[in-house]
């Protein structure tokens, strides 16, 4: 556990944990690195995230000392290329576009 000034927004935050986790942190991608609160509610401890929007909101009703949890995400997997698909006939192709072009004619219409 390591206290640092509270920053003022989520990017300051998170040079701020790099530079009190610097083993932890190095070569992180700063998109991996994210930040909760232990919350009670509903006499239930829960840990809540804290979203890049709202982090002036929240730390600015934080009580002087309160942790934020520092946590790293793990690395997107991927797995491959996507799914081939099969193709459709021509006809099921136009049939599906002109029942789209349908709908959006209408709901063009409503909406004017």
């Amino acid at each position: 556990m390591v206290y640092v000034p509270p920053a003022e927004n989520f990017d300051q935050a998170i040079i701020f944990a790099r530079s009190a986790f610097e083993g932890d942190l190095t070569g992180i991608d700063k998109s991996r690195i994210s930040f909760s609160l232990n919350v009670l509610a509903n006499g239930k401890k829960n840990s809540v995230n804290i979203s890049r929007e709202g982090w002036s909101t929240v730390m600015s009703h934080l009580v002087q000392y309160e942790i934020v949890d520092v946590h790293v995400q793990p690395e997107p997997r991927v797995s491959g290329p996507p799914p081939s698909y099969r193709s459709c006939s021509s006809t099921k192709k136009q049939s599906s576009q002109s029942s789209s072009s349908a709908g959006l004619a209408t709901l063009v219409e409503t909406v004017e």
